[in-house]
Parts: structure tokens; C-alpha cells; sequence
């Protein structure tokens, strides 16, 4: 598990080991591995402006300052484009193993969430999206990627010590129930 978190993320490893016992039941899933949120962050822009608040002194020493900046950067995180061959990825492997086209669940799994020392229970937030309208789809991505950014996670994160800067998310993807 522990070297699957860095790719998969904390829920999506431990999911898979659940997923090859026979003694729980488990939905049909897969994972969206971090790399997708990393092009993702990177490619926008918002890891450049995330160092730009972290370097602001302003953000740091004022709860209130940090709390309206994070919103701000989850507000332009919606607009963000999502790697192209990623959704070309996500449609035919939506398509192939999910024709019944029901909504789809994407479910936070960070390397920071659901681990020994930090279990960090309600940090993230995940979504769903109807694959029949491909934006809807996009934006429960978005919306579950720009979690990572919420003010009571990232104050979470900042109490135990851990650099924001190296949290990524992968997404464990399901048929939402």
C-alpha cells in the first residue's frame, strides 16, 4: 500500500487491496492516478500561485486573508483545463466499462488522507458527474481536485506539518451510489 499512495493515493490503494479479498464486496472501480492532477496544477498554473501565497506574509500570519485567497484560487481551479488526453482516456473507459451510463462517482485519494498519523477524515471532498454531459464530468473533477484547497484542510495540513506543495490527488472513480 505504501508504495502504491504515491501514485494512487491513500483511499485508491487501500481500495484495491479490499477489491482482491473475497471477503468484502466492493463496486467496480479504477483509479485516475495523481499525474493527471500534478499536469493538471502545473499546466494552470496554480502550483505558481500557490508559492505566491505561501511566500505572502499576509497568508500566512491571517486565518481570514488565507481563508478568502484559497477560495479565490478554487474559483479559478473550476476554470482550469484538464488534460485532453486524459478525457479522451476517461470517455473510452467510461464508455467500455460503464455503457449504462449512470453517474459517476470521483472520490479523493490523496497522498495525505487516510494514512498512519494523519487520517485527516473529511479533508477532501468528492463528487459526481453524468458522463452523458461530458462538462458535468469535468467539473466534478475540478471541483474534487480544488479540494485539496479547502481552508479547513489546508489548516489540517498546516497543524500536522505537512508541505502543501507535496499533497497530490488521484481520484477513485465508481458508479455513484
Amino acid at each position: 500500500i505504501k508504495d502504491a499512495v504515491r501514485a494512487f493515493g491513500g483511499k485508491a490503494a487501500q481500495y484495491s487491496v479490499l477489491a482482491r479479498t473475497d471477503k468484502v464486496p466492493t463496486a467496480k472501480a479504477f483509479a485516475i492516478p495523481i499525474y493527471y492532477y500534478d499536469a493538471f496544477m502545473r499546466e494552470n498554473g496554480y502550483y505558481d500561485r500557490l508559492d505566491a501565497l505561501l511566500a505572502d506574509s499576509r497568508f500566512t500570519s491571517d486565518s481570514s486573508v488565507r481563508d478568502a485567497e484559497l477560495a479565490l484560487l478554487r474559483e479559478a481551479m473550476m476554470h482550469g483545463t484538464i488534460d485532453p488526453t486524459l478525457q479522451a482516456l476517461l470517455k473510452a473507459k467510461l464508455a467500455l466499462d460503464y455503457p449504462e451510463g449512470h453517474a459517476m462517482r470521483f472520490r479523493t485519494s490523496t497522498n495525505s488522507e487516510d494514512l498512519e498519523g494523519f487520517p485527516c477524515a473529511g479533508c477532501y471532498e468528492s463528487h459526481s458527474g453524468d458522463p452523458t454531459d461530458w462538462d458535468d464530468v469535468l467539473n466534478a473533477i475540478r471541483q474534487t481536485y480544488a479540494s485539496t484547497l479547502l481552508f479547513r484542510s489546508f489548516e489540517e495540513r498546516t497543524y500536522y506539518g505537512i508541505d502543501h506543495k507535496t499533497v497530490g490527488m488521484a481520484l477513485l472513480v465508481h458508479r455513484n451510489f
